[in-house]
């Protein structure tokens, strides 16, 4: 009985060690849903969908291999130009955190590197004094109103904001609430829409999406990545509030600091 359990184990488990990390590549089973696996692993599944981009959360095929993060977590791939602290901050956390968990020895970071960013160190720099957190760390680019549209140059209406990012930073969720639409959307190109008891939210021009039509996200929980896709002329977020269907200025939502350390906590920098 026990040599059979240790093959079954074989066929449905292959585990690939890294310092801080592990990787478990599971093989679908009969009956299993994305969501039944996310609870036997202990992770949310918007995290099996940004380790397994192009997986169809509806359609899990017996025998298709998953790959899970273990302790839970992301993966984020080193760019020119980048900094432990710019990474951190995209994450909302502190670049001491993301050095200790991937054992650094000093802050000196490489492009094509691979750091991962426990979920547990995420978020430690959530502004939470208002309605809304911000989605992501970034610049506004575009306010909320009327403007000479940047592609088109027609004089037009801009129903959100957006926020100037690099490609794949992540976005988080504004609010908590159930997803009513993931997927391409014309001129938004991937997009998400997120409702509340009270709000809609569009997260617009993604380069990935972490989300399924019907899932409940908690405020604060990784959605996506910033992209480029629809009508766009760079990576940014175009972020969007409706109240009863109709836009409003996002910016009135939202707290005045995009990043603010929480205190017990001050001191915990980098460089």
């Amino acid at each position: 009985m026990k040599r059979g359990f240790f093959l079954l184990f074989l066929v449905v488990f292959f585990v690939y060690g890294f310092s801080s990390y592990f990787l478990i590549h599971y093989k679908v089973q009969k009956n299993d849903t994305l969501y039944s696996i996310s609870l036997n692993f202990g992770i949310s599944p918007s995290l099996l969908l940004d380790w397994n981009p192009g997986l169809d959360p509806h359609s899990l095929r017996v025998g298709q291999e998953i790959v899970i993060p273990q302790p839970p977590g992301y993966l984020y791939t080193v760019k020119k130009g980048d900094t432990l602290d710019a990474i951190a901050k995209r994450f909302f956390t502190t670049a001491t955190f993301i050095k200790e968990a991937n054992q650094l020895k000093s802050y000196t970071i490489y492009a094509g590197q691979k750091l991962f960013i426990p979920e547990s160190i995420i978020g430690k720099a959530f502004n939470d004094e208002k309605f809304f957190i911000w989605p992501v760390y970034g610049v506004i680019s575009s306010g909320f109103g009327w403007r000479i549209h940047p592609i088109t140059g027609k004089y037009s209406f801009h129903s959100g904001v957006d926020i100037s990012a690099p490609e794949g930073t992540p976005i988080f969720a504004a609010e908590s609430g159930v997803v009513e639409f993931a997927g391409k959307n014309g001129g938004y190109g991937l997009m998400i829409k997120i409702k509340s008891a009270s709000y809609e939210h569009i997260y617009g021009h993604l380069s990935q999406i972490d989300v399924y039509e019907g899932q409940y996200v908690k405020k604060g929980q990784i959605i996506g990545r910033v992209g480029n896709t629809g009508l766009s002329t760079g990576p940014h977020l175009h972020f969007e509030v409706r109240v009863n269907e109709k836009a409003v200025n996002p910016i009135n939502y939202l707290p005045n600091q995009i990043w603010v350390l929480k205190k017990e906590l001050i001191g915990t920098g980098g460089e």
